[in-house]
């Protein structure tokens, strides 16, 4: 592990003392720490998993979104959770699942990296699972896939890659590893050069950056013409009111923005749901 997830790691468990997951806190069924062995690859794959208020199976499909946590594998998911809860309540985002699998630290959400495969897990195994199970939508139109920080890069490259899953990615704070050039980087994207006209029909994506800079990469998708949205959090302090998980808590004097909590929330975080679901097909199986 490098240094950065420690620090963020360290930084983030103050943020989150304010807000821990109990009873009462979530609207939807919040379950964490749920597992599901794969039947292809008999690896045990563990995950958290949201449902809407009010989720049946013949209210369904239901559209999903895949949250990627980053390379310290922390989870917030209670707390990105709240901040979806809060967008539904302003009536910004409809209702979704919501499935956020663990412990894929350090494997930049590819096969073979760290002896684990994320994708074949993930995608064609826990996902047909859970679509059965909760009647979530098979329709690629109702899907998105988002991730914070190693997760962002995830879903930048789950999102062109695996075009016929997701039609949304939003990339929360992803680093400059990502290039569809360069061979050697930690995020190889190839597909968005090779796949150029069918990502620019096709996925909407979304950046945002609070800590990190992906100036080259989005250099890279204004020389294909691949369009997105794009928001920079605010460099002013004075932005983030007190108490916001975007300041650091031992010197409320300084940011601390690469934390997945302070990603979704405030007015930005309101945007990235708004986002998603201006960008959703409902209804459709």
């Amino acid at each position: 592990m490098t240094i950065l997830p420690i620090l963020v790691l360290a930084a983030l468990s103050v943020c989150v003392m304010q807000a821990q997951p109990g009873s009462g806190v979530h609207e939807g069924r919040y379950q964490k720490n749920l597992t599901y062995k794969g039947p292809v690859t008999g690896d045990e794959i563990i995950y958290t998993l949201y449902l809407p208020p009010g989720h049946s199976k013949d209210k369904g499909p239901y559209p999903l979104i895949v949250f990627l946590h980053g390379a310290g594998g922390g989870n917030a998911s209670s707390q990105v959770m709240q901040s979806y809860e809060a967008a539904r309540k302003a009536g910004k985002i409809g209702n979704f699942a919501v499935v956020f699998p663990e412990k894929y630290g350090g494997t930049v959400w590819r096969d073979g990296a760290k002896d684990k495969r994320a994708e074949t897990n993930v995608l064609n195994e826990l996902l047909p699972y859970l679509e059965k199970e909760h009647a979530l939508t098979r329709n690629r139109g109702g899907r998105t896939i988002m991730g914070f920080s190693m997760g962002a890069a995830g879903s930048i490259y789950w999102g062109a890659k695996h075009l016929d899953v997701f039609s949304t990615a939003v990339a929360l704070d992803a680093g400059g590893g990502t290039s569809f050039t360069d061979p050697q980087a930690r995020n190889y994207v190839p597909e968005y050069g090779k796949k150029t006209k069918a990502i620019q029909e096709s996925l909407k994506l979304r950046l945002v950056q609070g800590g990190l800079n992906t100036r080259k990469f989005r250099d890279s998708l204004d020389q294909l013409k691949i369009s997105y949205d794009y928001f920079q959090l605010p460099n002013d302090i004075a932005a983030y009111p007190a108490g916001s998980c975007c300041l650091n808590k031992k010197d409320p004097t300084r940011k601390f923005l690469h934390n997945p909590i302070c990603m979704t929330e405030n007015a930005w975080g309101l945007a990235t749901w708004a986002f998603i679901e201006k960008n959703t097909q409902r209804g459709k199986k």
